[in-house]
């Protein structure tokens, strides 16, 4: 009887300190949020999001495919819908479990865009881009349907230069919500902090070439929000939008 007591104590302490293990990070740990300085380089366009880059793809002419699917490359609306016809690079951001989920902005400027997207028709998990990663099996986004279908939440930044840069945080299928705080005509700097998807998720940011030097990540690699270079453009990206008596 001892035994068996013992046992069940012994099972029960496990069991509470792995609830408790879970509670620390479903309330605490995921929302830390840790202070960041962007580098001192006026051209360093930096990360939107802690996580693992999954792609760096180039984009022509607008057509902006966050994945190909059976061969076909799939643009979407909140891109299409801008009339962008813009090149540039699309870089993906996954953000696992252990990531700060903190977004933050990649240049400065004045938000001109914002379009959320629901769901088609329910979010997807991203346990697959994880898998890919942790095994190194490239594309990492290979069988990832979740970055088509699943809730999004776009904005787009306008440079002083009139390039357009886009942010899309895109849930994953535990995800709480997608926090964005910021509206269209805000100013906005780079490294700023505006937004966070609780519990899962991806960020992307597409870059158009006149922003666009170097690419200076590659797939697999992992980045630190508002902090780590992801490109250096060939003019500032960390001043703010002109006033009127500049223009």
């Amino acid at each position: 009887m001892n035994v068996l007591l013992r046992w069940a104590v012994g099972v029960g302490a496990v069991l509470a300190g792995l609830f408790g293990l879970f509670l620390y990070w479903r309330l605490r740990f995921f929302f830390r949020d840790p202070h960041r300085v962007p580098p001192a380089d006026t051209r360093a366009v930096v990360a939107p999001a802690d996580g693992f880059v999954t792609y760096v793809k180039r984009v022509e002419l607008g057509a902006i495919p966050h994945a190909t699917k059976k061969g076909r490359s799939i643009p979407l609306e909140e891109f299409t819908s801008m009339n962008s016809s813009a090149s540039g690079y699309l870089i993906g951001i996954y953000m696992s479990e252990y990531s700060v989920h903190r977004n933050r902005i990649p240049v400065a400027g004045i938000v001109s865009f914002r379009q959320h997207r629901s769901a088609a028709p329910f979010n997807k998990s991203m346990a697959r881009v994880g898998a890919n990663l942790l095994t190194r099996h490239t594309p990492y986004d290979e069988g990832c349907d979740y970055i088509l279908t699943n809730e999004r939440l776009t904005i787009a930044i306008t440079h002083r230069s009139g390039s357009v840069l886009t942010v899309t945080q895109i849930a994953d299928l535990w995800v709480d919500r997608i926090v964005a705080n910021v509206a269209v005509g805000q100013a906005v700097s780079r490294g700023e902090q505006y937004g966070m998807i609780r519990f899962g998720s991806q960020c992307d940011v597409f870059l158009p070439d006149e922003l666009v030097e170097e690419v200076t990540v590659t797939p697999g690699q992992y980045v630190f929000a508002g902090q780590s270079v992801v490109a250096r453009s060939p003019i500032s990206v960390a001043e703010g939008p002109l006033l009127e008596e500049e223009a």
